[in-house]
């Protein structure tokens, strides 16, 4: 492990490494998010409730890459961050083909699982190595870029997916070993593929990063739990508020087709390119702007910069989501949800960001695992159970449900954040502006 220093290396390099990791977070969505199209075909075929789509959209994934994320986050502390990055996105690819073969609702449930443990290991990963390319004041940038991943993901899986789906459902291909594939399980199997060229390209262009913080070989989980427990406040504002607020943003990723097919009556394709195009500039726009907002402001000495821009984010989801869901205009719901889309990735990258702000250089990895482990398993793994669940309570009324969850999720958002706002400031402060010390070896 390169030891600790105090320069930056090449912005420059920095940038290409952001956007490589874009690209994969990119892929890492694709491959979580085009499920969601294919609800309606897999829930034919295997007879499923909505509660059913539930577990296999969201906990089934999400239950072992929020799990992984803490020892990931751990081995993204101490090891080479290439290598794990790597290891990871062969993982993710492979069980996304194999997802195409499932014969039955487990075994999918299973590989499923699998494409979840994969992921867990980019973010620890991605976000460490970026701290530790970028200046304090250059990082909200630098991690909005790499959160592009998410809209761009989220939108090429809708609108691409679309496309991809009418083509798999026209093809019949038959491979040795594995016999015909066609529909869903054809797009499946061949969105698994894309992971090959990009684990050559890291091979052949990403170097690890010097780390800038103290050495972590000796460090435990237990001493950044201790951490916490010494800012309470801070984290549960952290934890619980961005938490809720994860809740209603996957309602309109996994959870938006099947609401347009079955309210509107709009087909795979149609909703694809709308949602996708919303998702992808729209997305953009509100991440990159999130960013500078957060940058500009800590220029100007708010070092409660990331939060303050996720509460305007907040007030500006909760009406628009909810006429999203309501309205009985498909051209109106469409307006709300584009809006609810754009306000809500403006805090896109600042998660991450509040948590490099606030953490110190050699814990990083760690928090980012515990981060993900608790946003992840309520955002991802409950919205979309819960909704389920509501939906068949309340007879199918899907749409119903999703305004529910959505603004439910963000009132309880918003009230945390204010709670914690002024203490996830001052560790920001202390972290920025430590008191003058000896140095030390």
């Amino acid at each position: 492990m390169t030891g600790p220093g105090s320069t930056y290396p090449s912005e420059r390099y920095g940038f290409y490494v952001v956007a490589v990791l874009m690209l994969l977070y990119m892929l890492s969505f694709v491959d979580r998010v085009l499920i969601s199209l294919m609800i309606e075909p897999i829930k034919d075929e295997f007879r499923l409730s909505d509660t059913q789509v539930g577990l296999l959209v969201g906990f089934s994934f999400v239950l072992l890459y929020s799990v992984m994320g803490i020892p990931f986050g751990m081995m993204a502390d101490r090891f080479d961050r290439r290598k794990l990055i790597l290891v990871g996105v062969v993982g993710w690819s492979l069980a996304t083909s194999v997802s195409g073969l499932a014969v039955g609702y487990v075994q999918l449930l299973l590989a499923r699982t699998a494409v979840g443990i994969g992921e867990a290991a980019l973010s620890p990963a991605a976000i460490s190595t970026i701290a530790d390319r970028f200046r304090p004041h250059r990082l909200g940038i630098a991690v909005a870029i790499y959160s592009l991943g998410v809209t761009l993901g989220g939108g090429l899986a809708m609108a691409g997916g679309g496309l991809l789906i009418a083509w798999a459902n026209a093809t019949r291909i038959t491979l040795p070993l594995v016999g015909m594939l066609s529909g869903w399980r054809l797009a499946l199997f061949s969105v698994g593929l894309l992971g090959i060229p990009f684990a050559v390209l890291i091979v052949l262009t990403i170097r690890e990063a010097p780390r800038l913080g103290k050495r972590a070989d000796k460090l435990s989980i237990g001493e950044v739990f201790t951490f916490m427990s010494g800012h309470r406040r801070a984290f549960l504002a952290l934890l619980a508020g961005y938490s809720a607020c994860a809740v209603a943003s996957y309602v309109p990723l996994l959870w938006a087709p099947a609401f347009y097919a079955r309210d509107f009556g709009l087909a795979p394709s149609e909703i694809g390119l709308r949602i996708g195009a919303m998702v992808a500039i729209l997305g953009l726009s509100g991440v990159l702007m999130g960013g500078r907002m957060s940058d500009r402001f800590l220029r100007n000495g708010r070092h409660d910069a990331p939060v303050r821009v996720i509460l305007i984010s907040i007030l500006l989801q909760l009406p628009s989501f909810a006429l999203a869901y309501l309205v009985a205009d498909v051209t109106w719901s469409m307006v709300f949800i584009g809006v609810g889309i754009f306000t809500m990735s403006m805090f896109g990258s600042l998660q991450a960001t509040t948590i490099q702000l606030m953490m110190p250089g050699e814990m990083r990895g760690r928090m980012m695992g515990i981060y993900l482990l608790v946003v992840n398993l309520v955002g991802m793994g409950l919205a979309p159970l819960i909704i389920g669940i509501l939906s068949d309570a309340m007879g199918g009324q899907l749409g119903r449900a999703m305004a529910i969850v959505s603004t439910g999720s963000l009132a309880m958002s918003l009230i945390f954040l204010v709670y914690g706002k002024s203490a996830m400031r001052d560790m920001i402060s202390a972290n920025l502006c430590p008191p003058s010390a000896p140095m030390t070896e």
